[in-house]
This record gives C-alpha cells, sequence and structure tokens, in this order.
C-alpha cells in the first residue's frame, strides 16, 4: 500500500492533516463542496464569505469597517476575522453596534412600536372606546354654550328672586359672572 493519501483523483505523497488543504484544489472549490477552508492559509473574498455564510462584497465592507482582518492584498485571517465577526455578530444582538447599526436598530424598533401603537388604536376605534375628535369637540362646544347661557342668566335670577337689587347691582353681579367667564376662557 502507497504511503499517503489516496482519493478517486490519484494519491499524493505525505500524510493529510485534518483543515489543510489538497495539493490542486482550490480553497473556493474545498468550500463548494462544503469541506471547510484550513484556518491558517489567508482566504481571498469568496473562499471567506462562504466562511462566514455572506456575500463577498460584505466580505470587503466588514474589512473595510475593521470586522474582517486583513492578511494581505485581497486576503483575510481566517481565525482573526472568525472571532472577529462573532464579536461583531454578538455586538448586534446586544444592541451595541456602531452608530450606522444602532441607528438602523432604534429605528426598526420605533417603527415596530409604531406599528403596535396603530394597531392598538385600530382595535380600540373598532370597540368603540374612540371617539372622532370631531365629535367630541362638538359635544363639548354644546355643553359649554350650555353652561355660558346658564352663568350669564345668573344676575337676572338673582334680581328677580331677591327684588330688592337694584339695576346698578345687578350689573355688578352681570360683570363678574362676564370677568369670571372670561378668566376661564383665558385659562384654557
Amino acid at each position: 500500500m502507497p504511503k499517503g493519501n489516496t482519493t478517486a483523483a490519484g494519491s499524493f505523497p505525505g500524510p493529510q492533516r485534518a483543515g489543510t488543504p489538497r495539493p490542486g484544489i482550490s480553497l473556493s472549490k474545498r468550500a463548494a463542496k462544503g469541506a471547510p477552508p484550513p484556518f491558517g492559509a489567508p482566504l481571498t473574498a469568496d473562499e471567506m464569505g462562504a466562511l462566514l455564510g455572506i456575500a463577498p462584497r460584505t466580505v470587503r465592507e466588514l474589512a473595510g469597517r475593521g470586522v474582517v482582518l486583513r492578511a494581505g492584498r485581497g486576503r483575510y485571517d481566517a481565525a482573526g476575522s472568525v472571532a472577529s465577526y462573532c464579536a461583531h455578530l454578538r455586538e448586534q444582538a446586544a444592541g451595541r453596534a456602531g452608530d450606522a447599526q444602532a441607528g438602523l436598530t432604534s429605528e426598526r424598533a420605533r417603527q415596530a412600536r409604531e406599528q403596535a401603537d396603530h394597531l392598538a388604536l385600530k382595535n380600540a376605534e373598532m370597540r368603540r372606546e374612540l371617539l372622532p375628535a370631531a365629535e367630541v369637540e362638538r359635544a363639548w362646544t354644546e355643553v359649554l354654550r350650555d353652561i355660558r347661557a346658564r352663568m350669564l342668566a345668573v344676575p337676572a335670577r338673582c334680581m328677580a328672586r331677591l327684588g330688592r337689587l337694584s339695576p346698578s347691582e345687578g350689573a355688578i353681579l352681570d360683570e363678574e359672572v362676564r370677568d369670571a367667564l372670561q378668566g376661564a376662557a383665558d385659562a384654557s
């Protein structure tokens, strides 16, 4: 039996360690076959993307932000990049991502809250727990108009019931009631 490893394509000398590439097979072909690339060799963006499950363009963007570690021109350090990418994902999950990512995360949360509020309002409206603002305004206008009319009638009713108030005293009462109504209107 020959020394080394035997494959369907033939044999090659020397022991084969797990995780090291076989001669003649590129890392991207290994990744396409489902075999993990070795952690010792620098990887291309395609290989790093296959390892991390992201697009090569995303690998380059993450490298620009320092998440994926460069190991030369167009090459990336596999072991360091995996560790850094995992830390990046943990930060994102914990809500401590960078400013741009944090902004996006908070905007998504705000949008989810707005959608939940919208749904809650629709449900309350369907249960008739909410009334249209115009309807409420119309009802309150009627109530306040009635209160105003009753208050303005107080001086005349007092003069009729007491009988001993002079017209000038009735005018003073009328003025006080009007001042009180005006003060209430100004306060609101």
